[in-house]
C-alpha cells in the first residue's frame, strides 16, 4: 500500500493538477484513489490554523485530522494520493504567515499519524515547485485576486522574498522525513508531457499506461490576470470601499478574467 502525498507548494499548478485529478477519479480506479482538499476540510483546516499560531493544541488537533483521514483509506486499495496546499499551511501573505517554516513541522506530523494507522504503508511526498521571481508574482496576483492586499507588486516581493526559497524548506522536509521518500518538480516543466504535473504524480503510481493513455488532459486553472488588471485589483484594495464592498468588486473582476 503506498500513500503520496502532494502538499503543494501553492501557486505551482495545484490547481490544475487538482482539477485533472477530480476530472479523472473514476477512471484511476480501482489501482488509485484520489482524497482532495473538499474531502478533508478538518485537516486542512487544522493546518492553516497551525501555521498561524504554532501552538502545542493546534498541532494536537492536526494529528487528530490527518488520523480521522488516514483511517478513511481502504488498505486494499494499491495507491492512495493526497493533495491539498493546504497541507502545508496558508500561503504566505495571508493572516500573517510570513513563509513555510510551518510545513516541515505539519507534514511530519501528518506522516506520523498516518503511520499510527498504516504502519506498512509506503509514503511518498512530491512537491510541485516554481522559480522565484514568478512565484512571488503569482502568489502576489492571488493576493490581489482573494484578499484585500494592498501593498504594490514591488513592496511585496521585497517584503516576502525569503518565502520564495522553496528548495531549503524542501531540504528541511527530506531531513525531517528521511523514511519517506521527498520528490518535486517544476512547474516549468508542464509542457513537457501530455498530462503535465499530472504525469510526475503519476510516475510515483503502479497505474497500467493503457489507462494513462485515457485520462483526459487538464485544463490550465487560474490564469494570471493582466497588468491592466491587476492594476484594477490594486486600485480596489486601496480604496475607500468597505470590506464587503471591495469583495463584491474583487468578485465581479474575477468573473471577468475566468
Amino acid at each position: 500500500m503506498k500513500v503520496i502525498f502532494h502538499p503543494g507548494f501553492h501557486k505551482t499548478g495545484t490547481s490544475t493538477l487538482q482539477a485533472a485529478l477530480r476530472a479523472n477519479k473514476s477512471r484511476l480506479v480501482p489501482e488509485v484513489d484520489v482524497i482532495l482538499s473538499e474531502d478533508m476540510p478538518g485537516l486542512t483546516t487544522a493546518a492553516k490554523s497551525y501555521s498561524v499560531s504554532r501552538k502545542p493544541v493546534d498541532l494536537a488537533l492536526v494529528i487528530y485530522e490527518a488520523a480521522q483521514v488516514a483511517g478513511r483509506i481502504n488498505p486494499q486499495t494499491n495507491t492512495t494520493i493526497i493533495t491539498s496546499e493546504s497541507l502545508c499551511g496558508y500561503i504566505p501573505g495571508r493572516n500573517g504567515v510570513q513563509d513555510y517554516s510551518a510545513a516541515p513541522q505539519l507534514l511530519t506530523t501528518i506522516s506520523a499519524a498516518f503511520q499510527e494507522v498504516h504502519p506498512n504503508a509506503d509514503q511518498t511526498f512530491l512537491f510541485s515547485t516554481r522559480a522565484a521571481k514568478p512565484w512571488l508574482q503569482s502568489c502576489y496576483a492571488q493576493h490581489l485576486r482573494a484578499s484585500r492586499m494592498r501593498l504594490s507588486a514591488s513592496a511585496y516581493v521585497k517584503n516576502y522574498a525569503s518565502s520564495a526559497q522553496l528548495g531549503g524548506i524542501l531540504a528541511t522536509v527530506k531531513s525531517t522525513l528521511p523514511s519517506c521518500k521527498v520528490e518535486s518538480a517544476q512547474i516549468e516543466d508542464n509542457d513537457k508531457t501530455r498530462l503535465g504535473m499530472l504525469d510526475n504524480l503519476l510516475d510515483l503510481t503502479n497505474l497500467p499506461a493503457t489507462k494513462r493513455a485515457s485520462l483526459s488532459a487538464p485544463d490550465w486553472i487560474n490564469k494570471a490576470p493582466t497588468p491592466a488588471q491587476m492594476d484594477a485589483f490594486l486600485e480596489i484594495n486601496q480604496s475607500d470601499l468597505s470590506d464587503k464592498d471591495a469583495r463584491a468588486a474583487r468578485l465581479k473582476l474575477n468573473k471577468d478574467i475566468g
